[in-house]
């Protein structure tokens, strides 16, 4: 059929729709106890076998390059993000003590948390000590002990003042390869001893070098996890590994909060918070969960107030809404058999058959009402309900649920799976709407006649009034649209997963103040290396990252290195340290005459400058009684001894020849950076905020080109969110494609399908246009509302152009079309536009795009598309029937009394000037009689 032409709606499915009626109304009871039945069995199988999957692991195709690199982190290292305490005080002084409290408490409780750090322990490393030290200090220490080799033989003589010169005077002359002392340095101190007034009493400066570096074990501390010069504190932990189970975060996070809460009572001068990415994710949950029951609550008084409105009572919606029920139902069964779980992103689809099946009962109901408003028999205009919008309806159906099937085409997991579920839950909820409605339509109203039913809104009359002047409400139309276009280049899409988060959520807030007053975040990238030479190599690469890159972590740089060539070093000094006495032995004291002697030995083996520093000496042994020099030398001899023998030990006690490993740090610290197969972790911090967009996309570029294997949650969300952005195109791309061909089937013509596309074409480019002029973005959250209003939008245009096709004639939108339009849009926008009042910022923004596009939609629906199709039939002849003509069943050859006359829209109503319609007759068809009755 043409727009010129005069016959009625011809598609081939209103002949086994109108069967399947007859079907359902002559056996109404056994078909809703069968639908209840079937509905009870899916329901019971789904809650016994249907599995649930929490991960955002699940979204992603297992498949992709990326997700392979993340499953492989997963496997090696585990996929426990930290929990995190931050403690906030005024300095250290109030912030640590906070910290050993909150871990401490934390550690009672292990069946809970684990890996519990607040501190990074390193003093199990300094029995190891000289491994730090560089190769080069170590060798120079390895020669001082190997000189003192005679004296850690036992002979301590070797330390007397005579033989402290003479040794130091063999050296000087390059007799003696064993260093000892310079010999003014021993001078210095003797002549010191001996001038002092009394010897034990003298100033003792030591004489032996430092062997150890005053600072060279300096980080072999516990060092408490500080950031902003002390005032922020970090205790880290895990939930306890006890299975998937997502109910025990939930209980696990709440009882963190609880300890939190009884240590703050204790301290009030520090303030304790929680925050990290489970915490944040579970905050998310309980906040949206929360926002989706107040939403829930305020669309249901707003839903059913429209349907009072709209149907005048609530008995009818309430079975359309049965019905409803039962269809989801049955998909709860559909889907256990097809997928056999839910992920967090298709566990949506109960919403969204919500907000999409109850349109095809309120259609449905719409066309019923209004026919009952002629027809007397239930039964008979339940079956011409079926005939005229029933095609529509199927139609509309089909387009929708092929509209998500498609997605299980497209790569992202997330959306394939929830295209899958929800395009089969639509076509169960159009069987639901086909077949249980009628069924429970004709168990009530079998008894009512035309006169008790309620009468639905209008809508048609104010539509048909505007539509006087088809040319200005087109012109008004493309001019509002080019309006809206205008705003396209500035339509954005915004990554940061914290601007979705409800305000005021503390998690959020900490997260923010640790990139505020830190270089602290819970986001950083990965890089997995085999060995730590390599992953110090690579450090260094990504330290030159210098604009993304602001840090790095990882712990083998908390072992040293060249442990091959230090281990013998260090073997050797600890044998040659293994017998030192607890006390150095007497030493005895060389004679004046003696250590005179020495002096002038010295004279040809130094330079005139090295040796007038030994003149002292001479003038004091000169100047002291021969015993007074014996006492004193022999007291500074035995301080010497001693204090060797205290640096000795000092290096015994780090001299463990056993070289450091990982099992010497803390095993909490250990566990999130060495693999389960021997692998390290490095962790990458960005410059700025990565939360956002640009920052993120620059970060991942920069750690790409030194690590192309790098991961972590920062890639994954910014390849996820790509992904699932090109899964949505590609699933609107398969979506048209899919739904054009449905269209075609139905309709027949080319023409048809573009009138049926125009209004979720047209919304939907109002809508965005609206979005970018309102700086509204989109985001991983309101993207899931695309389907629902590419949904929403073809379903309405069906049912207008079904109606189109109905008539002859000028096109008028009857009554019931327009109701029914008008009311799945409204109860959709209603029913999700609440979510705007929500904390939660990503369902608020889901909110407020759907009800935007729907509202485009519905506008275009009613008003757009009408006038073009009033303008495409202004010279269509009247002569066929305002609406398909009323069918007279004949059962096993018992006439029916004659119904009267079928007009689904009163002409007073819809076309106040109009004749009534000649009559007109289609041929008999087998089984049935066709009559018509002239008023």
């Amino acid at each position: 059929m043409t727009p010129n032409g005069t016959c009625g709606d011809t598609s081939p499915l209103r002949s086994p729709l109108t069967l399947l009626t007859r079907l359902v109304v002559r056996f109404p009871l056994p078909t809703l106890v069968a639908s209840l039945a079937l509905a009870l069995v899916a329901g019971s199988w789904a809650a016994s076998r249907l599995g649930m999957r929490t991960s955002r692991l699940d979204l992603l195709n297992p498949e992709s390059s990326y997700n392979k690199l993340w499953i492989d982190y997963i496997e090696e290292f585990g996929d426990r993000d930290d929990m995190v305490v931050v403690v906030e005080g005024d300095g250290p002084q109030q912030v640590i003590p906070a910290l050993d409290q909150v871990a401490a408490v934390l550690r009672q409780h292990d069946r809970d948390f684990q890996a519990v750090l607040h501190r990074i322990d390193l003093t199990p490393l300094r029995d190891k000590g000289l491994f730090q030290l560089p190769l080069e200090d170590l060798r120079r220490l390895d020669l001082f002990i190997q000189g003192l080799d005679p004296v850690l033989q036992g002979d301590w003589s070797r330390l007397r003042v005579a033989s402290l010169l003479g040794g130091s005077a063999a050296e000087a002359s390059g007799v003696s390869p064993r260093p000892f002392l310079p010999p003014h340095a021993v001078a210095g101190l003797a002549a010191t001893a001996l001038r002092s007034d009394a010897s034990d009493t003298a100033p003792y400066a030591s004489p032996w070098p430092d062997m150890i570096p005053q600072d060279a074990f300096a980080q072999l501390d516990s060092q408490p996890i500080l950031l902003n010069q002390g005032r922020l504190g970090l205790v880290l932990l895990h939930i306890a590994d006890q299975g998937d189970s997502f109910a025990r975060g939930d209980e696990a996070i709440a009882k963190l909060r609880r300890l939190i809460a009884e240590v703050s009572r204790t301290l009030p001068d520090v303030k304790i918070g929680l925050t990290g990415l489970p915490v944040m994710e579970n905050d998310e949950m309980q906040a949206s969960s929360q926002a989706t029951l107040e939403a829930g609550a305020v669309s249901l008084v707003g839903v059913a107030c429209l349907f009072m409105a709209g149907f005048g009572g609530l008995r009818h919606p309430l079975m359309t809404v049965g019905a409803l029920m039962v269809g989801i139902l049955w998909s709860f069964g559909y889907v256990t058999l097809a997928v056999g779980h839910l992920n967090i992103l298709s566990m949506s689809f109960g919403v969204i058959l919500v907000g999409l099946g109850i349109d095809f009962g309120i259609h449905y109901l719409a066309r019923y009402l209004r026919v009952r408003e002629t027809v007397e028999s239930s039964r008979d205009a339940l079956v011409e309900t079926a005939g005229s919008v029933g095609p529509g309806i199927v139609t509309g159906g089909l387009t929708t649920a092929v509209a998500f099937l498609s997605a299980g085409f497209t790569d992202f997991t997330g959306v394939a799976e929830l295209g899958i579920i929800a395009g089969g839950g639509i076509v169960l909820c159009v069987i639901a709407a086909l077949v249980t409605l009628p069924a429970m339509l004709q168990l009530h109203d079998r008894t009512v006649g035309s006169a008790g039913m309620p009468r639905p809104l209008n809508v048609g009359r104010g539509v048909n009034f505007v539509m006087r002047a088809p040319r200005l409400v087109l012109v008004l139309s493309v001019a509002a649209t080019l309006l809206c276009v205008a705003g396209l280049p500035s339509l954005w899409y915004d990554h940061n997963l914290l601007n979705m988060q409800p305000e005021g959520l503390e998690s959020v807030e900490l997260e923010h103040k640790l990139l505020e007053q830190s270089d602290q975040s819970l986001w950083y990238a990965l890089s997995v290396a085999d060995t730590p030479e390599e992953l110090l190599r690579r450090k260094q690469l990504f330290l030159q990252q210098t604009d993304v890159v602001e840090r790095t972590e990882e712990i083998v740089s908390m072992l040293p290195g060249d442990l091959a060539a230090k281990q013998p070093i260090v073997q050797r000094i600890a044998r040659r340290l293994a017998n030192l006495p607890d006390e150095p032995p007497l030493i005895p004291v060389d004679s004046p005459a003696q250590i005179t002697a020495v002096i002038d030995d010295l004279r040809s083996a130094l330079s005139p400058q090295q040796f007038a520093a030994l003149e002292p000496l001479r003038a004091a042994i000169a100047g002291s009684p021969p015993a007074e020099v014996f006492r004193r030398m022999s007291i500074l001899q035995q301080r010497m001894a001693s204090d060797l023998l205290s640096k000795l030990r000092t290096i015994r006690q780090v001299a463990d020849p056993r070289p450091p490993e990982m099992t010497d740090l803390p095993e909490p610290l250990v566990g999130r950076f060495l693999g389960t197969n021997g692998r390290h972790l490095l962790k990458i911090y960005g410059k700025g905020n990565i939360w956002d967009t640009d920052a993120l996309r620059r970060f991942v570029q920069g750690v790409r080109n030194v690590d192309p294997q790098v991961t972590g949650k920062p890639l994954q969300t910014f390849e996820a969110s790509r992904q699932m952005r090109r899964s949505y195109i590609q699933a609107t791309c398969y979506s048209l494609l899919a739904v054009t061909v449905v269209l075609v089937l139905d309709f027949g013509s080319l023409l048809y399908v573009l009138l049926a596309l125009a209004p979720v074409a047209v919304g939907m480019l109002q809508t965005f246009g609206l979005l970018g002029l309102l700086d509204v973005p989109l985001n991983p959250a309101n993207m899931i509302v695309l389907p629902l209003i590419l949904g929403i939008g073809i379903d309405d245009g069906v049912h207008v152009v079904h109606d189109f096709r109905s008539q002859s004639g000028r096109y008028r939108i009857s009554s019931s079309t327009a109701t029914a339009v008008l009311m799945t849009s409204l109860t959709t926008m209603v029913g999700f536009g609440s979510m705007m009042l929500a904390s939660h910022r990503g369902l608020a923004s889901l909110g407020r795009v759907l009800t935007l596009g729907v509202l485009c939609c519905c506008i275009t629906s009613m008003f757009l598309l009408p006038a073009v199709l009033s303008w495409l039939s202004r010279n269509r002849t009247e002569g066929g029937p305002a609406a398909p003509v009323p069918i007279r069943p004949r059962l096993k050859g018992r006439r029916l009394t004659d119904p009267p006359e079928l007009q689904p829209d009163s002409p007073s109503d819809e076309q106040p000037n109009a004749e009534p319609p000649a009559p007109h007759f289609n041929l008999p068809r087998r089984g049935y009689e066709i009559t018509h009755t002239p008023r």
